[in-house]
C-alpha cells in the first residue's frame, strides 16, 4: 500500500495526487492498484486482482444486475526521465494554479480519479 493515506472516494482529486504518489514506472505498479483496491472496496465494490502474464490488473465490480458499464484504464506510467527537468517532483501530485502536475495526471491516473 501506499505510504500516503488512503484517499476518500468522493475527492476525485485527492484520489489522483494518491495514485500519481504511487511511482509506477512500468512494470512495476508500486502500489497503485492497492490504493485504488482499497477506494472501491470502501464503495462496496467486489475487488480481485488478475495476472496476465506478468501484468496485474484489477477487476472491480458493483452489484449484478445490468445495465452494464465498464471503465479501463491503466496506473503504470513511462519513466520521468531527468528530474532536474521538472519544476515539480513528478511523483509528487502538485496542485499549482488549479493545475494538477505530476506523472500520469493526463495519462491516465487523472482519468481513473475522475470515474472513480
Amino acid at each position: 500500500m501506499n505510504a500516503h493515506a488512503t484517499p476518500v472516494a468522493d475527492d476525485p482529486l485527492a484520489l489522483a495526487q494518491a495514485l500519481i504518489r504511487c511511482a509506477s514506472v512500468t512494470p512495476d505498479d508500486a502500489g497503485a492498484q492497492d490504493l485504488l483496491a482499497s477506494v472501491l472496496e470502501r464503495l462496496g465494490f467486489t475487488v480481485r486482482s488478475l495476472r496476465f502474464g506478468d501484468t496485474p490488473n484489477l477487476f472491480a465490480r458493483l452489484g449484478d444486475a445490468g445495465p452494464h458499464l465498464c471503465f479501463a484504464g491503466h496506473t503504470d506510467v513511462v519513466p520521468p526521465g531527468d528530474a532536474a527537468a521538472w519544476r515539480d517532483d513528478p511523483f509528487g501530485g502538485t496542485v499549482r494554479d488549479g493545475v494538477l502536475y505530476g506523472r500520469g495526471a493526463c495519462d491516465m491516473k487523472g482519468g481513473i480519479a475522475a470515474f472513480v
